[in-house]
């Protein structure tokens, strides 16, 4: 469906409208708007009457009403040539053109393409399609990805200015897909060209790019109720191009991996694709020496909400499921030149962690944590190669440091299963990123210079979420929406008018909401929610609700941080539960809507520490991959850093705004093109 914004439309002056014109009228959020036309016009100047096409007579708003266009103009491929632009025809006119054909997925707003995923495969990105849109400018063919796509390789030609295209929109939207084929067009217009001195030809980086796809999307994506393929990572990937046009290479930098899917995830969700995949796909032989069973139902991190395992007919794309797709994964790590021995590895760890998942615990009689099944313990120490002793102090106790010398503190059950999902979080965090930096090795030759080339870059990253419960990881990722909205509106608006007002150009302005107060709210100086939650993740007696009141305190007078209003019970307000106080939650204004945040947790999860005996157990593995990536020195390399460490450098969120930071200076610094995709 084409969600509208969750408020009303702009007043129309009583003049504007006469009896029998046609209109627009906004209904709920659900339906949005619908046709019809007016039969009385209100005296009092704010409502009128309409009848509707589904045969009901309405009284609204004027505000709630818009005008419609004649029915010509319906299906246009550009909408800025509607006569009546506003909302409700836009939805209309994408709505239209996706009923008309395959092409009309896609309609323009000036040079921003709209993209509604057609959840089929379609014929139009046949090779016969990409030929069609080389070198032709945007407007003299119907719109298309190939024909942004193209626009943006020419004009990195001609310019010598680095590209980036923006892919946005809700999960289950095309995002990822929508990507694969600015790839699959770029990897086809550089096929024939070369650069001298380079170890693989612009054809075969290309072919590269397209085709680490699967492996990325199986340690990064997993079924959730609303996609069965969703990212639950953010990446930009940059391809640095020659004056020529040759590919030279290329890397990809990812942001906030959802690690906590590993341990937990919900009713009709699963965990990441590759677990699935390994289940299914290793031989017996390669099963037997993980000890890996064959039902994924046997597995605690493999089971959701319900205490089974989501079926999984089709794979994470419908197609020959997840043993055909392990064999892609497979196919992938062997052509980027993983060694047999570091794949062997790669089988055993995870299953290591499926392993680590099925420790339980019980209590002794002073209520200390104790392993109830050392059957399971004994699994997870032979697949993850260390030893067995220290693993179950690490998953029992804690090491505390004193002033000359240290002593163990037991934990108590719920600390126990803490640091074991902790240390399932902290081992699959790594591995995704050792496979990230499998990938940039393969994608780029150490010795190619990249000084004086110019890149296209291609984000692809998480929408703007508002779920029925919102925690920390919400908020980075719609931190990450507030960031990229202010990008575009100052890249659309801002920016040109200025153009528009040194060129002297009589021009009647765009308003435009700026969103920099919110920004700063989360995230700037003094009292943001960033500092605040550093602040209070450094002191050892804070707790949630002390940060969440001392927020709220902070913010009195914000108009875009508030208190839970009474009676909410979750994100929608509309879950169960008990209702919410200040200390448990609070709301941002954000541009897409409000959202209510519950802090449970939060400090916990910002400091995100492995402590220090499960840390040493796992860097003292004879495994080969997990002994390079605990051991001293390879941490940061692996987790983005900074070695050495500043004062802040351990937090969860301050490290993501460093990283979000870094990207946004980049996106700055090139040419945009925008991608809004919708469902």
């Amino acid at each position: 469906c084409l969600h509208a914004r969750k408020k009303p439309a702009p007043k129309r002056l009583m003049a504007e409208w006469q009896k029998g014109d046609a209109a627009w009228c906004y209904i709920n959020d659900d339906v949005t708007y619908e046709a019809g036309k007016i039969v009385e016009l209100g005296e009092d100047d704010r409502s009128v009457t309409l009848k509707l096409a589904s045969g009901k007579t309405l009284t609204t708003e004027r505000a709630n009403v818009l005008r419609a266009n004649k029915d010509k103009q319906d299906g246009v491929e550009d909408n800025t040539f509607l006569r009546e632009l506003n909302e409700a025809t836009i939805l209309h006119n994408v709505g239209v053109r996706y009923a008309k054909s395959e092409g009309g997925i896609y309609s323009t707003t000036g040079h921003i393409l709209i993209a509604v995923n057609p959840f089929r495969q379609l014929k139009i990105y046949e090779e016969a399609q990409i030929k069609r849109y080389l070198g032709k400018p945007i407007g003299s063919e119907p719109p298309h990805i190939y024909a942004i796509a193209d626009r943006m390789y020419r004009l990195l030609l001609s310019s010598g200015d680095s590209q980036a295209i923006i892919v946005s929109g809700p999960s289950g939207a095309g995002k990822t897909e929508t990507c694969k084929l600015v790839l699959k067009h770029l990897a086809y217009v550089t096929k024939h060209l070369s650069e001298a001195g380079m170890s693989k030809s612009s054809m075969e980086l290309g072919a590269l790019l397209v085709m680490t796809n699967p492996l990325l999307e199986a340690f990064g994506n997993a079924e959730t109720n609303l996609n069965r393929n969703s990212s639950r990572f953010g990446k930009f990937t940059q391809i640095h191009v020659s004056k020529k046009g040759a590919i030279l290479g290329a890397s990809i930098q990812t942001y906030l991996l959802e690690a906590t899917r590993v341990v937990v995830h919900a009713e009709r969700n699963c965990n990441y694709h590759i677990f699935y995949q390994i289940v299914a796909g290793l031989s017996s032989s390669e099963k037997a020496s993980c000890q890996l069973e064959s039902d994924a139902n046997k597995y605690a991190y493999l089971r959701n909400a319900t205490g089974k395992a989501t079926a999984r007919p089709g794979g994470r794309v419908g197609g020959g499921g997840d043993a055909a797709e392990f064999k892609d994964s497979l196919s992938v790590l062997q052509k980027i030149g993983v060694s047999e021995k570091l794949i062997a590895s790669l089988w055993e760890t995870l299953s290591g962690l499926l392993a680590l998942g099925n420790i339980t615990y019980g209590e002794t009689v002073n209520g200390d944590a104790c392993i109830q099944n050392t059957k399971a313990l004994g699994t997870a120490c032979k697949l993850l190669q260390c030893h067995d002793a220290l693993l179950q102090q690490g998953l029992t106790s804690r090491t505390l440091k004193l002033k000359g010398g240290e002593m163990q503190v037991p934990l108590k059950q719920e600390e126990a299963e803490s640091a074991r999902d902790a240390l399932a979080k902290a081992v699959y965090g790594k591995l995704f990123s050792w496979i990230v930096t499998q990938i940039n090795t393969a994608l780029i030759d150490k010795d190619t210079k990249l000084d004086d080339t110019g890149f296209l870059g291609i984000l692809d990253i998480y929408g703007f979420e508002n779920f029925e419960r919102n925690s920390l990881e919400q908020l980075l990722i719609n931190f990450t929406n507030e960031q990229l909205h202010q990008h575009f509106a100052i890249a659309l608006f801002k920016t040109e008018q200025e153009i528009y007002k040194s060129e002297g150009i009589v021009w009647p302005g765009v308003e435009w909401e700026d969103n920099t107060a919110c920004l700063e709210a989360i995230s700037g100086k003094g009292g943001s929610i960033f500092n605040l939650l550093t602040e209070h993740s450094r002191l050892p007696k804070s707790s949630d609700a002390s940060m969440t009141e001392g927020l709220l305190n902070e913010h009195r007078k914000s108009k875009h941080i508030s208190p839970p209003k009474m009676g909410s019970k979750g994100g929608r307000g509309t879950g169960a539960g008990t209702k919410l106080t200040g200390k448990e939650a609070f709301v941002i204004a954000h541009f897409a809507g409000s959202v209510m945040y519950q802090t449970a947790g939060w400090l916990k999860k910002n400091t995100d520490s492995l402590h220090e005996d499960l840390s040493l157990c796992m860097s003292s593995s004879s495994a080969p991959i997990l002994k390079d990536l605990f051991s001293v020195g390879s941490i940061n390399a692996f987790t983005g850093g900074s070695k050495g460490g500043g004062k802040r450098a351990g937090f969860v969120a301050d490290k993501y705004q460093k990283q979000l930071d870094d990207l946004m200076r980049t996106l700055r610094a090139t040419s945009s093109h925008f991608v809004r995709c919708i469902k």
